[in-house]
């Protein structure tokens, strides 16, 4: 396959131009930052509201809300910006309003041409929940500051101030009858308040929750409300009076969502260990039905508007619609991945590969048209690494579960797993020649394999400390000559190991903070480093002597990648990507759009086109040909 080129980086901007709004790829190009080609992958699923006529989907995610047509599944539109990117939204009943929690304010927007009508404020910290009330006169919203506030959606005035949880309000939902409100308090507040609506009075405070609540619903009636949480029970609480009235225990714990059928007879729950639909019978406790789903978890349920479609969230960042009646899945929104933490070209540049958590598979793209060629799947538990061998012939992929597997990269046929860390595996990396892989995992060690055979030759575990609690950063980078490995694992030395005896050859001191990123240049002349100091340092492979220090970049610098001249540093830091030029030491670009930490990067064979993948679940191509335009 031939190397991107000018040519054909013009041919792909002209491709994606000629699709109309409603194609399946058009939305790769919606609203991209400054000097983006395209971006894959939809962001991370928050949450989800659908319109009262059951014609729009609202998914909130890392990089913004998406706007579907329910009828067809098709993407409307992409709405960016901040306050898109992080607020609750709500629809009035009558679907004329759109509210948006936008830090501790919120927005009333026409649904239509999301223009502004009106902004709440008053929470002095962020907006976790909004809840119309039926008629649709009173907005309902609570947040971290511990309040729950009403506000007349006609004047924007703050009707009352609603005083009674000790922690953040996770959660507020009206009554059928919009006589009451029922509030939910998280951290050290399990409790489940309910509220008259036209006096503010605090009538119930029930506090038998054995835990966390997670989600609460009113019956049809609205006399009962049904709640989920931490434990393995869906309890039924009196309105009138706060008691227990009866509940329903359960095989699964952390029963993260429940929801009422319209006639009340049906209550729909999801768990935080499954990914199973459950529906009961709220008079006998009954299991009628079990929806099948994906292995994880389900985070929220709600009923459509015709009473029988149940639409779906789950962890593998999915919505799914549901006929309750059939048992049938109807149609599923897709397209949302997770933490693209492995971003890479193949050696020729004619595929582009990734990390997502949709089937905890490695994507390979067509780096021209981005179509999915493959996708390599298998793994238990989330993908955390994935390595091209330098001839392109195999993929190396390691997960949180701590298993490699190495496929055949044209075929996509598993041919070995390697078993041996104990915990996940953040680094890999192939020695030139393809023989040999390392491994760096959060178990303190690093595995040499002997690709052919899939054996170990040499454990390092000495003079190594990962910090432990959270999964944190490592990398490792082996020199071209095949014989020494850079190691950073988060502390303020980076080490050069022999991987013939096992031993530290050089210790490289001179980072002020923990160091997250290494990487050979092509020649293995250079050493770069990055990390927490936000600095990027260059080192003399052979003496291990300081030669250059970039600038301070914009926050913790978590990867690094050489272009194959050996002539650019690519960075990902907490938010941006930046290109910086190797002989003169000097920042060249910054290129803004991801939302969250850019775990990695990688030049085109070429050099004309950056990747770069995020914790926000993007995967975003970047046009270098105006940078040297400008620079050269």
């Amino acid at each position: 396959m031939k190397k991107l080129n000018l040519f054909v980086i013009l041919m792909i901007f002209i491709f994606f131009l000629s699709f109309s709004k409603g194609s399946a790829q058009e939305y790769t190009r919606w609203h991209l930052p400054e000097g983006a080609i395209v971006r894959y992958g939809k962001g991370r699923v928050s949450g989800f509201t659908i319109s009262p006529d059951g014609n729009r989907l609202a998914v909130r995610s890392s990089i913004g809300t998406w706007l579907y047509d329910v009828n067809t599944g098709q993407e409307i539109d992409l709405l960016t910006n901040d306050m898109w990117s992080v607020g609750r939204t709500a629809f009035s009943p009558d679907g004329n309003i759109f509210a948006v929690a936008s830090g501790s304010h919120i927005r009333l927007l026409d649904p239509d041409t999301r223009n502004q009508r009106d902004v709440l404020a008053g929470h002095t910290f962020t907006v976790y929940t909004l809840a119309f009330s039926p008629t649709g006169e009173t907005l309902a919203s609570g947040g971290r500051d511990t309040t729950v506030r009403l506000w007349n959606v006609r004047t924007g005035e703050l009707v009352r101030t609603l005083i009674g949880h000790t922690d953040s309000v996770m959660s507020v939902i009206y009554s059928p009858d919009g006589k009451t409100l029922a509030t939910s308090g998280s951290g050290e507040d399990n409790t489940i308040c309910i509220w008259d609506v036209q006096t503010g009075q605090l009538l119930q405070t029930i506090t038998e929750n054995s835990g966390r609540v997670y989600s609460v619903a009113y019956s049809a009636d609205s006399l009962t409300l049904a709640s989920g949480g931490r434990d393995s029970e869906i309890r039924f609480w009196d309105v009138r009076t706060g008691k227990l009235k009866n509940s329903i225990p359960t095989e699964m714990k952390y029963v993260t969502s429940v929801a009422y059928s319209s006639d009340g007879g049906t209550l729909a729950s999801g768990s935080r260990y499954s990914g199973n639909i459950y529906l009961w019978d709220v008079h006998t406790g009954e299991l009628l039905k079990t929806l099948t789903g994906p292995i994880d978890r389900v985070d929220s349920l709600a009923y459509a508007p015709d009473g029988k479609t149940l639409i779906s969230e789950s962890d593998d960042e999915t919505i799914r619609f549901w006929d309750t009646d059939t048992e049938e899945l109807l149609k599923t929104i897709s397209g949302y991945t997770f933490m693209a933490r492995s971003v890479k070209f193949s050696p020729d540049g004619g595929t582009l590969m990734s990390t997502e958590r949709a089937d905890n598979a490695v994507a390979l793209r067509d780096a021209q048209t981005g179509a999915v060629l493959k996708t390599l799947a298998g793994h238990t538990d989330y993908l955390s690494s994935a390595v091209y061998s330098p001839d392109g012939k195999t993929i190396a992929s390691g997960s949180w579960d701590g298993e490699i597997r190495l496929w055949n990269a044209q075929t996509g046929e598993r041919l070995k797993t390697l078993v041996g860390h104990e915990r996940g595996i953040p680094s890999l990396s192939f020695s030139m020649d393809g023989t040999i892989l390392a491994s760096g995992g959060w178990d303190n060690t690093i595995h040499l394999w002997y690709v052919p055979t899939g054996h170990i030759l040499q454990t390092i575990t000495g003079n190594m400390t990962i910090p432990q609690g959270n999964y944190s950063e490592m990398d490792i980078s082996f020199h071209p000559d095949g014989q020494t490995l850079a190691v950073a694992t988060e502390e303020e030395v980076i080490r050069l190991w022999d991987i013939r005896t096992g031993e530290v050859k050089t210790e490289l001191i001179g980072h002020e903070r923990g160091v997250d990123a290494v990487a050979y240049s092509p020649n293995g002349l250079v050493l770069a480093s990055g990390g927490w100091d936000s600095k990027i340092r260059l080192w003399d492979a052979a003496s291990g002597e300081l030669v250059s220090t970039f600038p301070a970049q914009s926050g913790t610098i978590m990867s690094i990648a050489f272009s194959l001249d050996g002539q650019r540093i690519a960075s990902g830091t907490t938010r941006d990507v930046h290109i910086l030029d190797v002989a003169t030491s000097k920042h060249i670009a910054t290129f803004t759009g991801h939302r969250s930490p850019v775990r990695s990067v990688a030049f085109s064979p070429d050099g004309k086109i950056l990747v770069s993948g995020s914790d926000d679940c993007t995967v975003i191509l970047w046009d270098l040909t105006q940078i040297r335009t400008k620079n050269d």
